[in-house]
């Protein structure tokens, strides 16, 4: 339960209104897998921030009434992911170097917002598909945080939202740029993805996530991300 006014502790400078987090449950997990995951979470909550005011900021530029409305849908429920996640945060022990971990996000994400939509557009569909990576394997079953009432279900309407949202941005840049162009910009995009993701390598191994072999998946762009 939040009981200040206001969160603080953001990448971007966003405030979220305690009354707008909401209050999830005590989680399950064994001390260690819940401070792992304590360590992993304001990498994603940066990502979930940051998604957000990128998708604000497409909507504002698109050319189409229709493609402006399903980008201010998606910049909304990216908010509420934001706020998924900070509520989980607060259930969890803090990470005593998360200050560092959000500096690191931030400046991945400052980069993401470089260049014209379509560039802007590839690098959140590759980098929303490496999310959607991270979040199977993270609550794969058998691994601790899939038998966990709070957090499997919180992080699985994550994961099912990105993978609609890897749809529309993968949709919009195709129509945006081309080909090789947009696979060299998403390759670019998970590769420092996977550098920032280097911080937890040790939070993903106690969670049961090989962050060697997760290394190598996210630096490799999914193949058909976008049309040629």
């Amino acid at each position: 339960m939040i009981d200040s006014p206001t969160v603080t502790a953001r990448c971007f400078g966003t405030v979220l209104a305690a009354s707008a987090v909401p209050a999830l449950g005590p989680v399950e997990l064994a001390g260690a897998d819940a401070a792992a995951l304590g360590v992993l979470l304001p990498l994603l909550g940066c990502g979930e921030e940051a998604a957000a005011l990128a998708f604000d900021t497409l909507a504002a530029a698109s050319g189409t009434c229709v493609d402006a409305l399903a980008l201010t849908a998606i910049a909304a429920e990216e908010r509420g992911h934001d706020r998924l996640i900070t509520a989980l945060i607060e259930i969890l022990p803090a990470d005593p170097h998360a200050a560092a971990t959000r500096r690191a996000a931030r400046r991945f994400h400052v980069e993401l917002g470089r260049g014209d939509a379509a560039e802007r557009l590839a690098r959140v569909a590759a980098t929303d598909a490496a999310v959607c990576t991270i979040l199977s394997r993270l609550l794969a079953p058998g691994r601790p945080l899939a038998g966990d009432a709070v957090v499997r279900p919180t992080l699985s309407r994550i994961h099912h939202d990105e993978a609609r949202h890897v749809r529309l941005s993968r949709r919009l840049a195709s129509a945006g740029g081309g080909h090789a162009a947009l696979c060299d910009i998403g390759a670019a995009a998970r590769s420092a993805l996977a550098d920032v993701l280097r911080l937890g390598a040790a939070a993903f191994d106690r969670l049961g996530v090989d962050p060697d072999r997760l290394d190598r998946d996210l630096r490799r762009l999914p193949r058909g991300l976008f049309v040629a």
